[in-house]
């Protein structure tokens, strides 16, 4: 069966997402799955997302993606079918093509006909009177976020952040599923994962190393501050990671516990002038926090 219209984790974060430049519109694009799903690469859909307080009626509004045209509150143009004509306070509505099992296990709000190029598309939200309430720009090389059949996570969702960039879907947080049956990486109908973890992955300050073009040598102590928003630090696993040429990194140790500081044998890793530590904070519920190091040198 699928799920009714769901509006959960997203009253508990309501007055964050106002404060956000995104979230501070009436009605903003929050997640466009342009991929398609593993189930098929055709089950392409948007998700819009009512920041107000109030129910928003959707007479008249239209979505613009490319040249197609789709109304939001009536059949027309690329609009095949409308099952919901306004969206409640908090709420998602659910755009899905040419038939309802993009996402199988939640019913979509319109049926629409067109496509997503993979290349990338503008799209934007326009209001009854026509005046534009939100927009998606391609970048320099297309979408600019969201993954097809070879990225990170597979098929990975564009999700809106709550200061209005995007992200992929992390392929942690996620619900709903294809037609295939298998698990979508993507929230439809959900707080955005990359909002999810704005507000619950822990936290982390760098205290030392923490000065760009530094030098260590010998026995080095490095130093930090991680804190779990909805826990206790002390739960926090840390683990840390050097990189001595960029985005090569190796584990140095993990599983720490969170006490804010290690002795770390420079010697270990030889002389080098472009080097790097990644600390990685894991809390109970599986979210990761990170804190990157300015580059610094060591010469032993």
């Amino acid at each position: 069966m699928k799920a009714s219209r769901r509006m959960l984790g997203w009253l508990g974060v309501f007055l964050v997402l106002i404060g956000g430049s995104a979230f501070g519109r009436t009605l903003v694009i929050s997640e466009i799955a342009w991929a398609g799903t593993a189930g098929s690469a055709s089950d392409e859909w948007i998700e819009l997302q009512n920041t107000t307080d109030e129910t928003i009626a959707l007479d008249g509004w239209i979505l613009i993606v490319g040249e197609l045209r789709i109304p939001l509150g009536a059949i027309g143009d690329n609009t095949i079918e409308v099952r919901m004509a306004a969206i409640p306070a908090g709420g998602f509505f659910i755009l899905e093509r040419t038939d309802d099992t993009a996402i199988a296990d939640v019913t979509a709000d319109l049926i629409f006909k067109g496509t997503l190029p993979n290349a990338g598309v503008s799209v934007e939200l326009r209001d009854a009177s026509g005046e534009l309430v939100d927009r998606v720009d391609m970048g320099d090389t297309g979408w600019p976020a969201g993954a097809a059949r070879d990225g990170s996570p597979p098929y990975g969702s564009m999700e809106r952040r709550v200061d209005g960039g995007w992200e992929n879907s992390n392929g942690i947080i996620r619900n709903g599923t294809d037609v295939a049956g298998n698990p979508l990486n993507a929230t439809p109908g959900e707080e955005n994962s990359v909002n999810v973890l704005a507000r619950l992955a822990p936290t982390l300050v760098l205290h030392h190393p923490a000065e760009a073009g530094s030098r260590l040598s010998g026995e080095e102590i490095v130093t930090w501050t991680a804190t779990d928003p909805d826990g206790s630090a002390v739960s926090l696993a840390i683990a840390i990671y050097v990189s001595e040429s960029e985005g090569d990194w190796r584990l140095l140790v993990e599983n720490l516990a969170n006490t804010g500081s290690f002795v770390w044998d420079t010697s270990s890793v030889g002389s080098h002038d472009a080097v790097r530590l990644l600390i990685r904070a894991i809390d109970p519920d599986g979210y990761i926090g990170e804190v990157v190091s300015p580059v610094f040198e060591i010469a032993n």
